[in-house]
């Protein structure tokens, strides 16, 4: 049977989450300045400036860190306890907005440099955490540490940090000098050889001072700024997709109207082309007007005339007189270019002519009206 799982406390889940949120705000407050031109940080009062107070063996060292430059204030002896308590109170009047970092020498920490997956680096100091017991001889709760990302293998995947750590005693020890100037710091640095800084903060979260309503309230109005200009870059990139896609939208229409246009026009041309076709193929079964006269004068004897020639529909239609109608029958026959050829109604003599007056029917040869015949032979 295995054992349940330990249940951990809602006040230890919660002091995590809380500690985090505290990390993320801090975070914040000091990467949103970077966003906005120096120019503009200057008119508004919010350049980078930090007040650093460096440890040296007898002395406090003063310096004004302002947009990545460092420029030297002054130093104060440790057992001039009244300036130190002047030097306070001049502070909390004049800079309280200023925020005071201690540097300590880098020969008070411990730095253990470390190679980890590039994913860990979302939760680096957590991974820390977990490493202390192994690379330092000290345990989580008698050190102050942080992890700092010194540099990214992307081909790799590989992260290559350090681990700081500055043991309790020593930090208390360090803030015992400072005196009062220990009251309100926002933060614990660590100096390097060259004279930078290693940029971690080693002074727990609960000792880090807060900045004045002031800056809060400015740090919340460049947050909303922050958010109207993401809301606004959001509903101008939406507001121009939407154009384009009514852009697309009245062209679809249009080019649908078009289509539906060229296929009325191909319609029109296919039926043009079926009845020229048509046409085409009846002129060249059947013979022309010009070839069926032609025809028929050829055949016809010069005893006969006619009236009235009519070819209409497939149908030859010749009244006249002639000497012997009866005979014409027969010689028209012999045609290729009309068949069935009979007189149609009685003959009658035409009593100033003596000829005989007829009516003769036949069909030209190719059209419809021969298919029935051409069955019936």
């Amino acid at each position: 049977m295995s054992a349940n799982p330990p249940i951990v406390p809602a006040a230890a889940s919660w002091s995590g989450i809380d500690r985090w949120l505290q990390s993320v705000r801090q975070q914040f407050r000091e990467r949103l300045p970077e966003l906005i031109p120096t120019g503009w940080r200057q008119r508004l009062g919010i350049e980078r400036r930090r007040l650093l107070l460096c440890l040296r063996p007898d002395v406090l060292l003063l310096q004004e860190w302002r947009e990545g430059r460092c420029l030297p204030i002054g130093t104060v002896a440790f057992d001039d306890i009244e300036t130190l308590d002047a030097l306070y109170l001049r502070l909390k009047q004049s800079a309280a907005d200023m925020p005071r970092w201690l540097v300590l020498d880098p020969a008070q920490v411990l730095v253990r440099p470390m190679q980890l997956p590039a994913a860990s680096e979302a939760h680096l100091n957590e991974v820390m955490a977990h490493e202390i017991d192994r690379q330092t001889p000290f345990t989580a709760e008698q050190v102050s540490f942080e992890g700092r990302v010194v540099a990214r293998d992307l081909a790799q995947k590989q992260l290559h940090a350090e681990l700081v750590v500055l043991p309790k005693t020593r930090l208390e020890a360090a803030l015992a000098q400072l005196g009062p100037l220990a009251e309100g710091l926002a933060g614990a640095d660590v100096g390097s050889p060259d004279g930078a800084r290693l940029g971690v903060n080693l002074l727990p979260v609960p000792r880090r001072a807060t900045r004045s309503d002031r800056s809060r309230w400015l740090d919340a109005g460049l947050a909303l700024a922050f958010a109207v200009l993401v809301v606004l870059a959001m509903g101008l990139a939406l507001n121009r997709r939407e154009s384009v896609l009514l852009d697309y939208q009245h062209r679809v229409a249009a080019a649908t109207v078009e289509a539906r246009e060229a296929r009325k026009l191909r319609n029109q041309l296919l039926v043009a082309t079926k009845a020229e076709n048509f046409l085409a193929a009846r002129r060249l079964h059947q013979p022309t007007t010009l070839e069926l006269l032609a025809d028929l004068t050829r055949r016809l004897p010069d005893t006969t005339w006619l009236e009235k020639i009519s070819v209409s529909d497939g149908n030859v239609v010749l009244i006249g007189q002639s000497q012997q109608a009866s005979a014409l029958v027969g010689l028209l026959q012999a045609s290729s270019l009309i068949v069935t050829p009979a007189l149609t109604g009685s003959v009658q003599t035409d009593p100033r002519s003596g000829r005989e007056r007829f009516t003769l029917t036949a069909k030209v040869a190719g059209t419809t009206r021969e298919k029935p015949d051409a069955a019936n032979p």
